[in-house]
Protein backbone atom coordinates (compact mmCIF):
# COMPACT_ATOMS: atom_id res chain seq x y z
CA UNK A 1 0.00 0.00 0.00
CA UNK A 2 0.90 3.55 -0.45
CA UNK A 3 0.43 7.36 0.45
CA UNK A 4 1.67 10.61 0.55
CA UNK A 5 2.97 10.46 4.45
CA UNK A 6 1.18 9.26 7.50
CA UNK A 7 -2.46 9.03 6.38
CA UNK A 8 -2.13 5.73 4.73
CA UNK A 9 -2.11 4.58 8.43
CA UNK A 10 -5.41 4.82 9.02
CA UNK A 11 -5.85 2.17 6.33
CA UNK A 12 -2.94 -0.03 7.48
CA UNK A 13 -4.64 -0.38 10.83
CA UNK A 14 -8.08 -0.91 9.17
CA UNK A 15 -6.25 -4.21 7.36
CA UNK A 16 -4.69 -5.05 10.14
CA UNK A 17 -7.46 -5.31 12.15
CA UNK A 18 -9.15 -7.60 9.71
CA UNK A 19 -6.55 -10.06 8.84
CA UNK A 20 -3.48 -9.55 11.50
CA UNK A 21 -1.03 -12.05 9.73
CA UNK A 22 -1.24 -10.19 6.26
CA UNK A 23 2.26 -9.23 4.79
CA UNK A 24 2.63 -5.23 4.50
CA UNK A 25 5.07 -3.02 2.48
CA UNK A 26 3.92 0.53 3.14
CA UNK A 27 5.65 3.08 0.84
CA UNK A 28 5.26 6.61 1.95
CA UNK A 29 5.94 9.44 -0.31
CA UNK A 30 7.11 12.23 2.70
CA UNK A 31 9.62 13.76 0.07
CA UNK A 32 6.10 15.43 -1.66
CA UNK A 33 3.72 15.52 1.38
CA UNK A 34 1.12 16.53 1.10
CA UNK A 35 -0.57 15.86 -2.08
CA UNK A 36 -3.49 17.48 -2.12
CA UNK A 37 -2.36 21.29 -3.60
CA UNK A 38 -0.10 19.69 -6.22
CA UNK A 39 -1.88 18.97 -9.99
CA UNK A 40 -3.05 15.52 -11.13
CA UNK A 41 -0.74 14.62 -13.47
CA UNK A 42 2.23 15.28 -11.40
CA UNK A 43 0.71 12.90 -8.50
CA UNK A 44 -0.42 10.49 -10.78
CA UNK A 45 3.18 10.31 -12.37
CA UNK A 46 4.23 10.38 -8.83
CA UNK A 47 1.97 7.11 -8.43
CA UNK A 48 2.93 4.95 -11.06
CA UNK A 49 6.76 5.26 -10.15
CA UNK A 50 5.30 4.36 -6.58
CA UNK A 51 3.26 1.16 -7.90
CA UNK A 52 6.38 0.05 -9.95
CA UNK A 53 8.31 -0.34 -7.11
CA UNK A 54 5.88 -1.98 -5.25
CA UNK A 55 5.38 -4.75 -7.84
CA UNK A 56 9.43 -5.02 -7.27
CA UNK A 57 8.01 -7.12 -4.23
CA UNK A 58 5.88 -9.05 -5.93
CA UNK A 59 2.78 -8.20 -3.92
CA UNK A 60 -0.74 -9.86 -4.23
CA UNK A 61 -2.84 -6.62 -4.47
CA UNK A 62 -1.57 -2.84 -3.51
CA UNK A 63 -4.22 -0.96 -1.76
CA UNK A 64 -3.74 2.95 -2.85
CA UNK A 65 -4.68 4.62 0.67
CA UNK A 66 -4.42 8.15 -0.97
CA UNK A 67 -8.00 10.31 -1.81
CA UNK A 68 -5.97 12.33 -4.25
CA UNK A 69 -4.28 9.50 -5.90
CA UNK A 70 -7.12 7.65 -6.85
CA UNK A 71 -8.75 11.46 -8.27
CA UNK A 72 -5.56 11.78 -10.31
CA UNK A 73 -5.99 7.99 -11.58
CA UNK A 74 -9.67 8.32 -12.34
CA UNK A 75 -9.33 11.22 -14.33
CA UNK A 76 -5.95 10.32 -15.87
CA UNK A 77 -6.18 6.58 -16.08
CA UNK A 78 -5.76 3.91 -13.67
CA UNK A 79 -2.52 1.97 -14.46
CA UNK A 80 -2.74 -1.93 -15.37
CA UNK A 81 -0.87 -3.78 -13.67
CA UNK A 82 -2.03 -7.61 -13.59
CA UNK A 83 -2.69 -7.36 -9.79
CA UNK A 84 -5.96 -6.27 -7.97
CA UNK A 85 -5.36 -2.44 -7.31
CA UNK A 86 -8.07 -0.80 -4.34
CA UNK A 87 -8.61 2.41 -3.81
CA UNK A 88 -10.49 3.92 -1.65
CA UNK A 89 -13.32 6.25 -3.73
CA UNK A 90 -15.73 3.72 -4.74
CA UNK A 91 -15.51 1.90 -1.27
CA UNK A 92 -16.38 5.69 0.81
CA UNK A 93 -19.27 6.49 -1.91
CA UNK A 94 -20.38 2.59 -1.11
CA UNK A 95 -20.42 3.61 2.42
CA UNK A 96 -21.89 7.07 2.44
CA UNK A 97 -24.77 5.46 0.36
CA UNK A 98 -25.86 3.18 3.21
CA UNK A 99 -25.30 5.51 5.87
CA UNK A 100 -27.31 8.78 4.38
CA UNK A 101 -31.14 9.00 5.76
CA UNK A 102 -31.66 12.44 3.66
CA UNK A 103 -29.58 11.73 0.99
CA UNK A 104 -27.23 15.12 1.70
CA UNK A 105 -23.81 13.92 1.45
CA UNK A 106 -20.92 16.17 2.65
CA UNK A 107 -17.07 15.32 1.12
CA UNK A 108 -14.31 16.75 2.84
CA UNK A 109 -10.96 16.61 0.65
CA UNK A 110 -7.81 18.03 -0.55
CA UNK A 111 -8.58 20.92 -2.78
CA UNK A 112 -7.63 18.44 -5.85
CA UNK A 113 -10.09 15.56 -4.97
CA UNK A 114 -12.33 18.27 -4.24
CA UNK A 115 -11.99 19.97 -7.30
CA UNK A 116 -11.62 16.60 -9.54
CA UNK A 117 -15.54 15.53 -8.41
CA UNK A 118 -14.49 12.13 -8.15
CA UNK A 119 -16.45 11.43 -4.76
CA UNK A 120 -19.19 13.19 -6.39
CA UNK A 121 -19.54 11.06 -9.43
CA UNK A 122 -19.34 7.82 -7.21
CA UNK A 123 -21.60 8.40 -4.97
CA UNK A 124 -24.13 10.27 -7.78
CA UNK A 125 -23.70 6.70 -9.72
CA UNK A 126 -25.25 4.90 -6.86
CA UNK A 127 -27.82 6.79 -5.47
CA UNK A 128 -29.03 9.62 -8.55
CA UNK A 129 -30.56 11.80 -6.11
CA UNK A 130 -28.00 12.62 -3.47
CA UNK A 131 -27.21 16.36 -2.49
CA UNK A 132 -23.28 15.90 -2.25
CA UNK A 133 -21.39 19.02 -0.98
CA UNK A 134 -17.76 18.89 -1.53
CA UNK A 135 -15.31 21.00 1.29
CA UNK A 136 -11.35 21.07 0.35
CA UNK A 137 -9.35 21.46 3.49
CA UNK A 138 -5.97 21.76 2.50
CA UNK A 139 -4.71 22.88 6.39
CA UNK A 140 -5.66 19.14 7.25
CA UNK A 141 -3.39 17.21 5.99
CA UNK A 142 -0.05 19.72 7.42
CA UNK A 143 -1.47 19.63 10.73
CA UNK A 144 -1.18 16.16 11.01
CA UNK A 145 1.76 15.81 9.20
CA UNK A 146 3.13 18.19 12.04
CA UNK A 147 2.24 15.77 14.56
CA UNK A 148 -0.36 18.92 15.77
CA UNK A 149 -3.10 16.32 15.66
CA UNK A 150 -4.46 17.35 19.50
CA UNK A 151 -3.36 20.91 19.16
CA UNK A 152 -6.08 23.81 18.82
CA UNK A 153 -5.07 24.60 14.87
CA UNK A 154 -6.52 21.33 14.74
CA UNK A 155 -9.82 21.40 16.31
CA UNK A 156 -10.12 25.27 14.79
CA UNK A 157 -9.37 23.96 11.14
CA UNK A 158 -11.69 21.02 11.44
CA UNK A 159 -14.41 23.10 12.76
CA UNK A 160 -14.28 25.58 10.09
CA UNK A 161 -14.19 23.53 7.17
CA UNK A 162 -17.22 21.67 8.93
CA UNK A 163 -19.52 25.11 8.87
CA UNK A 164 -20.58 24.06 5.20
CA UNK A 165 -21.62 20.50 5.80
CA UNK A 166 -23.82 22.18 9.15
CA UNK A 167 -25.23 24.41 6.88
CA UNK A 168 -26.39 22.50 4.30
CA UNK A 169 -27.69 19.94 6.76
CA UNK A 170 -25.68 16.81 5.46
CA UNK A 171 -26.54 13.71 7.53
CA UNK A 172 -23.56 11.45 6.13
CA UNK A 173 -19.66 13.40 5.84
CA UNK A 174 -17.40 11.43 3.75
CA UNK A 175 -13.43 11.81 5.10
CA UNK A 176 -12.13 11.84 1.89
CA UNK A 177 -8.08 11.97 2.42
CA UNK A 178 -6.54 9.15 4.67
CA UNK A 179 -5.31 12.00 7.06
CA UNK A 180 -8.21 13.03 8.26
CA UNK A 181 -9.45 9.73 10.61
CA UNK A 182 -6.35 10.61 12.68
CA UNK A 183 -8.87 14.18 13.88
CA UNK A 184 -11.64 12.35 13.91
CA UNK A 185 -12.26 12.96 17.39
CA UNK A 186 -12.43 17.14 16.31
CA UNK A 187 -14.76 15.87 13.37
CA UNK A 188 -17.33 14.35 16.00
CA UNK A 189 -16.94 17.26 18.00
CA UNK A 190 -17.98 19.89 15.05
CA UNK A 191 -20.79 17.81 13.36
CA UNK A 192 -22.47 16.55 16.61
CA UNK A 193 -23.63 13.23 16.85
CA UNK A 194 -26.12 12.99 14.63
CA UNK A 195 -24.06 13.46 11.64
CA UNK A 196 -22.76 9.75 10.70
CA UNK A 197 -18.71 10.21 9.48
CA UNK A 198 -17.63 7.92 6.94
CA UNK A 199 -14.31 6.21 6.84
CA UNK A 200 -13.50 4.81 3.51
CA UNK A 201 -10.00 3.26 4.65
CA UNK A 202 -12.15 0.69 6.57
CA UNK A 203 -14.57 -0.39 3.47
CA UNK A 204 -11.23 -0.48 0.85
CA UNK A 205 -9.30 -2.75 3.61
CA UNK A 206 -12.21 -5.18 3.68
CA UNK A 207 -12.44 -5.13 0.42
CA UNK A 208 -8.48 -5.88 0.01
CA UNK A 209 -9.00 -8.71 2.79
CA UNK A 210 -11.21 -10.24 1.00
CA UNK A 211 -9.19 -10.45 -2.44
CA UNK A 212 -6.43 -12.23 0.25
CA UNK A 213 -8.80 -14.01 2.33
CA UNK A 214 -7.80 -17.51 -0.14
CA UNK A 215 -4.42 -16.83 -0.18
CA UNK A 216 -2.03 -18.38 2.67
CA UNK A 217 -1.31 -16.65 5.68
CA UNK A 218 1.98 -15.03 5.64
CA UNK A 219 4.00 -13.68 8.96
CA UNK A 220 2.59 -10.61 9.51
CA UNK A 221 5.33 -8.47 8.77
CA UNK A 222 5.00 -4.72 7.97
CA UNK A 223 8.07 -2.76 6.25
CA UNK A 224 7.62 0.78 5.47
CA UNK A 225 9.70 2.76 2.89
CA UNK A 226 9.85 6.65 2.80
CA UNK A 227 11.21 9.09 0.35
CA UNK A 228 12.49 12.05 3.09
CA UNK A 229 13.63 11.15 6.53
CA UNK A 230 12.79 7.48 7.93
CA UNK A 231 13.45 9.25 11.64
CA UNK A 232 10.75 11.57 11.06
CA UNK A 233 8.31 9.32 9.70
CA UNK A 234 9.06 6.62 12.77
CA UNK A 235 8.57 9.00 15.40
CA UNK A 236 4.92 10.63 14.21
CA UNK A 237 4.08 7.26 12.94
CA UNK A 238 4.90 5.80 16.64
CA UNK A 239 3.07 8.38 18.03
CA UNK A 240 0.09 8.14 15.50
CA UNK A 241 -0.28 4.07 16.37
CA UNK A 242 0.44 4.32 20.09
CA UNK A 243 3.16 1.38 19.49
CA UNK A 244 6.69 1.43 18.25
CA UNK A 245 7.08 1.82 14.14
CA UNK A 246 10.48 0.42 12.93
CA UNK A 247 12.38 -1.07 9.76
CA UNK A 248 11.97 2.17 8.26
CA UNK A 249 14.25 2.29 4.92
CA UNK A 250 14.82 5.02 2.96
CA UNK A 251 14.00 4.64 -0.32
CA UNK A 252 16.18 5.24 -3.66
CA UNK A 253 13.08 5.68 -6.33
CA UNK A 254 13.72 9.34 -7.04
CA UNK A 255 17.22 8.54 -8.58
CA UNK A 256 16.55 5.02 -9.67
CA UNK A 257 15.94 4.70 -12.99
CA UNK A 258 11.64 2.91 -12.74
CA UNK A 259 10.05 1.31 -15.46
CA UNK A 260 6.20 2.79 -15.18
CA UNK A 261 3.39 0.61 -15.40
Amino acid sequence: MFDSGLGGLTVLRAVRSLDDAVDVFYFADTAHVPYGDRKLVEVSGFARRIIARLLEHDPSAILIACGTTCSAFDALGWPSIGIPLFGLVAAGAREACAATRSGKVGVVATNATARSGVFDRAIHALMPDASVVDVGAPALVPIVESGQWSSDAARAAVSACCATFVENACDTVVLGCTHFPHLSGWFESALGARVRIVDPAEAAARDAVRALGAMTPQAGRIVFEVSGDPADFASRASLLSSAPVDDVVRSDLWTAQVSQP
